[in-house]
């Protein structure tokens, strides 16, 4: 599928080696516009769910869909990583990734079917039995996608992976709310989300020309490097996915469904942030595996981009999280508001952080990307348990904000030294972002101050208004200070206006 490059000349690598930098950028907005548009669709789509449905409703389907993330976990081998970060695969690697989702996604779905019935009894509540048959049906379709679309992200085409990410969910979300507004209860979620995966099967056929065939010659090429991702995915549902368990089992299904909305509020502007920048640069880095000098390089520019969106759009959502609860989602979901709040800081340090992982995959040192999330899975576990019972749901954010402020100085001091990274260049980057940030949190306070706005969605309005101006001002400015350096800000100016800063730079 790859075709190794000749070798180049010394100037012309560094030619090379800049343009593939500036794909960081223009690669990263792609897959920004690609992410916020696939968020935005789905938070509207909750946004609107939320005023039909009830708590209970998200609890629900969130206690099946954690019990179908348990089962995908033993497949999800992340053989499409392995593809993207290999520079050579043939048609039979392809080949064995997909027959291999294929195969896997035909036994979960009948692992699925069996605990059906296991599940509902362990938490008396016989819906989750029907509703768990349903979903099995993604799985089968999961698995029996195009593997080809993955050349997308590694050939960099971040067009064509905007619309493989984006046309699925627009029409998804069409079918969700549709049948939100016929049914009023959790079958909208249920059958929104198996539609959606038949819709992305359909798709990535239509998109990529690669017509996948059975074998698994390649198995063992593919599994030396993908264990490592396994296990790395078993740590993330244990961090991620088995709190909604234990929560569903330890208070109730209301609980569960708070729970998964705050998460849903409060990871959209940082982690679904991050995500996009992080699919962008990991071709990057692997590029850039056996150079240091400029992989070091790519890490900042990254770094810096991901606290320049990720910083203030978490302090925001933090901050306006009650008075967002109230007016858009409605009084029945103001118990999730101070977990918004938490969720919302702990996502922003996560953010900044995970994409070291991208890192150590690029290099081929999975290990120890999977060493560092064991620490993080049990440091949360040893907060988590005590705070939930203490609390309630509150105590989950807690456990989460303190787990990622301990994780922000260990996993930053281990990528210090993977890379052999100066520490200046590195806290440089959070300068202007942790300055600006400060001012619209300053700016937001006042708002929110004020008692001559009539009306409280005026308010949140202004308050939005109030912090993104702020920011972006404060930001421009400093930039302009420290004489234009490459960032965010630099790339919008040159896209803006070209030419702007030739001669100033």
């Amino acid at each position: 599928m790859t075709t190794p490059q000749p070798p180049q000349d010394p100037q012309q690598q560094a030619a090379q080696n800049t343009k593939v930098h500036s794909k960081v950028y223009t690669g990263s907005a792609f897959m920004l516009v690609t992410r916020v548009g696939v968020k935005s669709i789905g938070l509207v789509s909750s946004i609107v769910l939320a005023r039909l449905l009830v708590p209970e409703d998200f609890g629900l389907v969130a206690i099946a869909m954690a019990i179908y993330a348990f089962i995908e976990l033993f497949g999800a081998l992340g053989l499409g990583t392995v593809l993207i970060q290999s520079q050579s695969n043939d048609r039979d690697d392809y080949n064995t990734a997909w027959t291999f989702k294929v195969l896997f996604g035909l036994v979960s779905a009948a692992a699925m079917a069996l605990a059906a019935p296991h599940v509902a009894v362990f938490y008396a509540d016989p819906r989750l039995e029907n509703v768990i048959y349903v979903i099995a049906l993604a799985s089968i379709l999961s698995g029996a996608a195009n593997i080809g679309v993955v050349n997308f992200q590694k050939d960099m085409d971040f067009r064509k992976e905007l619309k493989y990410q984006l046309v699925p969910k627009i029409i998804s979300f069409v079918i969700t709310l549709t049948l939100a507004f016929i049914y009023r209860n959790y079958w909208a979620l249920v059958i929104g989300m198996v539609s959606n995966q038949l819709i992305i099967l359909l798709f990535s056929y239509w998109m990529h020309s690669f017509r996948p065939r059975f074998g698994l010659k390649s198995f063992n090429k593919l599994f030396s490097f993908s264990r490592w991702l396994l296990l790395n995915n078993v740590l993330f549902y244990l961090n991620d996915r088995l709190s909604q368990l234990i929560v569903g089992k330890m208070l109730t299904p209301t609980a569960v469904g708070l729970y998964a909305m705050g998460k849903e509020i409060a990871q959209l502007p940082t982690m679904e942030m991050a995500k996009p920048i992080n699919k962008a640069t990991f071709p990057v880095y692997s590029r850039f595996k056996n150079n240091f000098t400029e992989l070091r390089k790519a890490y900042l520019n990254t770094v810096a981009l991901t606290a320049s969106i990720t910083m203030p759009a978490a302090l925001g959502i933090a901050l306006i999280a009650p008075l967002f609860v109230e007016v858009v989602l409605g009084d029945k979901w103001l118990p999730a508001a101070p977990l918004i709040q938490l969720l919302a800081l702990s996502s922003m340090l996560t953010s900044l952080t995970v994409n070291n992982g991208y890192i150590y995959m690029a290099c081929g040192k999975p290990n120890i990307m999977f060493l560092i999330n064991l620490i993080r899975t049990a440091m949360f576990f040893a907060f988590f348990i005590p705070l939930l019972d203490l609390n309630g749901i509150v105590g989950i954010g807690q456990a989460r904000l303190v787990t990622t402020l301990i994780m922000l100085f260990g996993a930053q001091a281990a990528v210090v030294l993977f890379l052999k990274l100066q520490v200046l260049p590195l806290l440089a980057v959070f300068l202007r972002p942790t300055l600006a940030c400060m001012v619209m949190g300053g700016a937001v306070l006042l708002i929110q101050q004020a008692d001559w706005l009539p009306g409280q969605g005026l308010s949140l309005l202004m308050q939005i208004i109030a912090g993104g101006l702020s920011y972006t001002l404060v930001s421009l400015l400093l930039w302009h200070w420290q004489g234009y350096p490459e960032g965010l800000e630099r790339t919008v100016v040159e896209r803006i206006y070209p030419g702007y800063l030739q001669g100033k730079v």
